[in-house]
């Protein structure tokens, strides 16, 4: 009965851990920009959320003819679409970011060409997608976004480095590890009593 409870105990440990941050994760802070859907031409669905501190607002507008002054398409990417940020009242930076370009784009290579208009030096962010097609990032000042993106290859790599905010571990790897656990115990108790048979 100990063997049971032993195994039992470890298959609740690996159910009872946090799931890895794998969906879609919205900005956080004082004013937040409603989020937009966005049916790009690129045939992407496009979900953009903005967030900052103050008591002003945010707003994100999808760009069709207006593009990041640095924008470019290696080969291989696709230009998904662009955005622009814009800010009335009081705002103060670091502006955080989200977009999410649906399952098609899980894993994959994900730039952000960042104009700041003149207001800072223009940024290139560079991001995998978690295994939603989700990326975050801040920047210091308000800009238009274009967003390329290059899919994954058929390999998915479902650890997207979330780690759990109590401990500060991958919770991808200990859940990994904690079923590696149970598998084992429950070996060893089919091998202990193959031989006590």
């Amino acid at each position: 009965m100990k063997k049971y409870a032993a195994i039992l105990g470890a298959l609740v440990m690996a159910l009872a851990l946090p799931v890895s941050a794998f969906a879609w994760v919205s900005p956080t802070g004082d004013v937040k920009a409603s989020t937009v859907t966005y049916e790009a031409p690129s045939g992407v669905e496009v979900k953009a959320a903005a967030a900052c501190n103050g008591t002003g607002s945010l707003t994100i507008t999808p760009e069709e003819s207006v593009k990041a002054s640095n924008a470019e398409v290696p080969e291989g990417f696709t230009e998904v679409a662009s955005f622009k940020i814009e800010s009335t009242g009081d705002v103060e930076p670091p502006y955080q970011f989200s977009y999410n370009l649906g399952a098609e784009y899980a894993n994959a290579e994900v730039t952000v060409y960042v104009d700041h208009e003149g207001k800072a030096e223009n940024e290139v962010v560079t991001k995998t997608a978690s295994s939603d097609g989700t990326i975050t990032f801040t920047t210091d000042a308000l800009s238009i976004h274009t967003v390329v993106a290059k899919k994954a290859d058929g390999v998915v790599n479902t650890d997207t480095g979330s780690t759990s905010p109590q401990t500060g571990l991958n919770t991808t790897a200990v859940a990994a590890g904690t079923v590696c656990v149970a598998v084992a115990a429950g070996a060893v108790y089919v091998a202990r009593k193959k031989v006590s048979e």
